[in-house]
């Protein structure tokens, strides 16, 4: 069914999925999300529910599946988890109000490395999104937690760059990877095959190895297998055009965010693949969300002797976050983890993942141990108030992403 001969919901429908390629458009229909054509396949094979059709008394009947809109969201997480993009597109005006079709709206896209929904996230564990860009030997990257605000930016120069960006890489373990469509070779060779989106907004070249892989993908099972180096980073890759990496885009992108006049005082001063990084970054974010994320508001730029690199050879073997006896054993967190609030675990793992080699930093984490494993009072008392605060980080990323209920 093409758009001229279909009925005027699903020309629609048609006409919002054509502007969202390589997504799962979750269209609201009254009390439901509905899915049709190829969406519709995919949806009820991956959320195992039943595939039905409309206008099958036409002779050509369009395939549809759909899901209630009070649990959707463990649906779409579902989605999420295998690697889909899902975009939700709601009733942007009241139907008792006009006798014409309902408009609607994509109001959010949900992707692996934006989510901000709690089906989406672990209590105890960050979720980054991360982009990595190039010119010539310098490589930048930039990584972003949305539901917290955390954001972060490198830069490495020198025929040794690609590895050390790539143990940066596994160090965040980002559950997606922006990158320039130009570098979909890089990418494809050096990180994971598993390669499940096309990119959002626009379509990359239709020549493009990485895009068409990826297509396939998601009609399939929604990963891709067989690739010798999927236990490097097991992300999501998703290519964006080359023009969305401009230097001057970015940068200008990244003033306004912060409200100020020059990046000098980010540490970003002549880092120019870093600011390219850390704007696609942040357009993206702001792009799947249709918010400004007010609650970015501040970039660290850091280096590598900043802090302990440690690949994740290094952190599987030494059992630091996972055991490598499953669930039977324990790890080094697991052990030494008594935090009360997630906002102390994330930032505990953080440190484990990433030891400060900082002497003034180390001594003024020691001194904060001894002064409170010296009084067995005040450490009990903190930790009964602490149980009582919510996860004030993600909660402000909620309110200002207006997803907060």
């Amino acid at each position: 069914m093409t758009i001229a001969n279909s009925t005027p919901m699903l020309r629609q429908y048609l006409e919002l999925k054509q502007q969202h390629p390589g997504t799962l458009l979750f269209f609201r229909l009254g009390d439901f999300y509905e899915l049709f054509f190829e969406d519709a396949v995919i949806g009820s094979r991956e959320m195992q529910i039943t595939l039905t059709a409309r206008h099958k008394e036409r002779g050509d009947p369009v395939p549809m599946c759909g899901v209630p809109h009070h649990s959707a969201a463990n649906y779409i997480a579902r989605l999420v988890r295998r690697g889909f993009r899902v975009a939700i597109c709601e009733q942007t005006e009241d139907a008792s109000k006009t006798k014409k079709l309902v408009r609607r709206e994509v109001v959010r896209i949900v992707t692996p490395g934006t989510p901000i929904d709690p089906q989406l996230l672990e209590a105890r564990e960050s979720v980054f999104l991360a982009a990595v860009c190039s010119a010539g030997e310098t490589i930048g990257a930039a990584f972003l937690d949305i539901s917290t605000g955390e954001f972060r930016s490198t830069q490495e120069f020198g025929p040794n760059a690609w590895e050390r960006i790539r143990a940066d890489l596994e160090s965040y373990a980002p559950r997606e990877l922006l990158f320039p469509a130009s570098l979909a070779p890089l990418i494809k060779t050096g990180l994971s095959g598993k390669v499940q989106t096309a990119t959002l907004p626009l379509r990359i070249e239709a020549n493009s190895d990485l895009a068409s892989k990826g297509e396939q993908s998601q009609a399939g099972n929604g990963s891709s297998e067989g690739s010798s180096n999927d236990q490097l980073l097991d992300a999501t890759l998703t290519p964006l055009d080359d023009w969305l990496w401009q230097e001057d885009e970015c940068a200008t992108l990244l003033r306004n965010q912060f409200g100020v006049h020059s990046l000098e005082g980010y540490g970003l001063k002549g880092k120019h693949e870093a600011v390219r990084a850390a704007g696609a970054c942040l357009r993206y974010a702001r792009d799947t969300q249709r918010a400004a994320a007010a609650h970015v508001t501040d970039l660290v730029y850091f280096e590598p002797q900043d802090h302990l690199v440690l690949d994740g050879i290094t952190v599987r073997n030494l059992e630091l976050v996972e055991s490598l006896g499953g669930t039977a054993g324990r790890s080094l967190l697991d052990v030494i983890d008594e935090t009360v609030t997630g906002m102390g675990a994330r930032l505990l793992r953080s440190w484990m993942l990433r030891p400060s080699v900082r002497r003034g930093e180390i001594e003024a984490r020691l001194s904060a141990v001894e002064d409170l494993s010296a009084s067995h009072m005040l450490r009990d008392k903190l930790r009964a108030l602490l149980k009582e605060v919510s996860d004030l980080e993600r909660l402000n990323g909620r309110i200002n992403l207006g997803s907060a209920t």
